[in-house]
């Protein structure tokens, strides 16, 4: 195991689909790590570790990407802010070649160490990256983005990375838990030339069942 996961108190899960189930190593007590690792940046905005949780969107983006699997057969998959990798995973199970990115290093440890343990990572990259500045020079068929619109600022910066990054028949899939500031960002969408579809997937975390909305983001006359 990586040991920079020995950091962390560990604790394995296992997410269960239709055709399978992922194993995944996550962060125990995640409630502990909100305070140790929030920090502000450089224009005052308090950063908070939300990658160190298993967010109910994740589990919904990846059982819509199970149920669309033969989509992603071959395909090139780009996933930002990956967190413990979960939906990105799932695409390779499917047969796609993913890029795993996220801003913070100790996450791509996790999602390597996931990736390696659910026999994925060869079909694999792991990149650090944070979407206000990114490093690629291409562009890919499909783009996952698991809960990442819950703070309005990162919106911007994320309709930019799909001006750059999506093909120009690609699809988005973005998922969230039906947060009221949702619209906003699909407005801001909208209004830069993407069109997109809503759905609805039910997901079972904690013995809790949520309405998980899963979006799905076209350029506008592609």
């Amino acid at each position: 195991m990586d040991t920079q996961l020995r950091d962390y108190p560990l604790t394995s899960t296992i997410v269960k689909l239709k055709t399978g189930r992922v194993q995944l190593t996550i962060i125990e007590e995640p409630d502990w790590f909100l305070d140790q690792l929030s920090r502000k940046d450089e224009e005052g905005r308090l950063y908070l570790p939300y990658w160190t949780y298993l967010w109910e969107s994740s589990i919904g983006l990846a059982l819509y990407v199970e149920k669309i699997g033969t989509q992603f057969r071959d395909a090139q998959v780009l996933e930002i802010g990956c967190g413990f990798g979960l939906a990105g995973i799932v695409a390779s199970q499917m047969g796609a070649k993913v890029i795993f990115t996220d801003a913070e290093r100790d996450a791509l440890h996790f999602v390597q160490h996931n990736a390696e343990q659910n026999s994925v990572s060869q079909h694999a990259d792991f990149v650090q990256m944070d979407w206000n500045t990114p490093c690629f020079n291409r562009k890919f068929p499909y783009i996952l983005a698991a809960d990442v619109i819950y703070e309005e600022h990162h919106w911007q910066p994320i309709v930019t990375l799909l001006h750059s990054y999506l093909a120009s028949n690609g699809i988005a899939l973005f998922s969230e838990p039906n947060r009221n500031n949702a619209s906003g960002f699909f407005k801001l969408l909208s209004d830069n030339g993407f069109a997109y579809q809503k759905s609805t997937c039910p997901v079972k975390l904690d013995r809790t069942t949520s309405k998980v909305a899963i979006y799905t983001v076209r350029r506008v006359n592609a």
